[in-house]
């Protein structure tokens, strides 16, 4: 299949951090939520409780509202990698609390919302193993269907990956390829009001030691939204209505640290100033940045945290609105 090469945008990196309206704000402070003491990957809500990922088990584990203690609420056919879930909304043929994972070795799973029920329901045809990116089209460019993207992040040695469709019977349709150093870690969906790329999908490409983040449009074609100078991870669309209600959990951005074992919080009353941006963050080094449109293209603005610590493992992000 002919490779698509990246269509460059407008990018401009700046220091200072901005509100949407270009005024200086204050520091987002995130907050240890939950010790876990599990090296997780990726962290969901279900409006029940949580469900969190063990990194390179396939285990995947549900927490009540506070965080802790969590139960055993599935195990998935152990694959050494990384792999991310996340509970349908209902609609479009997808049933409410159901829960969709995408494993290392590109299948797609469908658990009951009792984590009683595992059914495989498609195979992605990619063979090298991926990081598990997955997000539900929640604005309609690809039918309202499941995302995935293949690729095999950390490093320059692998190169791009696919995009597909899931729709909620498994049928699989390939979007498009992308052909970057690295490859896709998540995959998000621009907000309906987010420029060119609008509606789009977002991924985060970690190639180490820097990345960057890539638009696909429903044709299949690529840009490059920006560069960032250490490989991307966690990525959130700052916008209500993509997770259930946050009902007794106070809602904003959820986070794990794999080396810490940590879910990490940042209140969304600070992360306000933001809302239809996209929140992308780099995994080693704890960096934060704001996308925007800008004209034609994209600004990337990094974002003052209270991270301050020299080692981190940043995988996975849930953004409650």
């Amino acid at each position: 299949m002919q490779v698509r090469k990246l269509a460059v945008g407008l990018l401009i990196l700046v220091t200072l951090p901005t509100s949407s309206a270009g005024a200086a704000t204050s520091t987002v402070h995130f907050a240890a939520f939950a010790r876990t003491g599990v090296r997780l990957t990726a962290v969901a809500w279900t409006g029940l409780g949580f469900l969190y990922v063990e990194n390179t088990t396939s285990r995947i584990l549900a927490a009540p509202p506070k965080g802790m203690p969590y139960q055993v609420f599935t195990q998935l056919p152990r694959q050494v990698e990384e792999m991310r879930c996340l509970p349908a909304l209902g609609g479009h043929g997808f049933i409410a609390k159901d829960v969709y994972c995408h494993s290392p070795d590109n299948k797609i799973y469908r658990i009951s919302a009792d984590g009683k029920t595992v059914k495989q329901v498609a195979v992605l045809p990619h063979v090298v193993r991926s990081d598990g990116a997955l997000s539900f089209d929640s604005v309609g460019t690809f039918g309202y269907d499941l995302i995935a993207a293949t690729g095999r992040s950390g490093g320059t040695t692998s190169r791009g990956g696919s995009v597909f469709a899931v729709d909620a019977g498994g049928q699989v349709r390939r979007i498009g390829v992308y052909d970057t150093p690295g490859g896709a870690d998540e995959v998000a969906i621009a907000p309906p009001h987010f420029g060119s790329a609008s509606g789009q999908v977002l991924l985060t490409i970690d190639a180490g030691k820097s990345g960057s983040v890539v638009a696909m449009d429903a044709q299949g074609r690529t840009r490059l939204v920006a560069s960032l100078p250490d490989g991307p991870n966690p990525i959130a669309a700052l916008v209500p209505g993509r997770s259930p209600p946050a009902g007794p959990v106070a809602p904003g951005l959820y986070m794990t640290d794999t080396l810490s074992r940590t879910i990490y919080f940042a209140p969304a009353s600070e992360l306000a100033p933001f809302t239809g941006l996209v929140l992308v963050g780099s995994e080693l080094q704890g960096h934060f940045w704001l996308i925007r449109p800008s004209g034609g293209g994209f600004l990337a603005t990094k974002l003052a945290t209270n991270l301050t610590g020299k080692h981190y493992n940043l995988e996975g992000a849930s953004y409650i609105g």
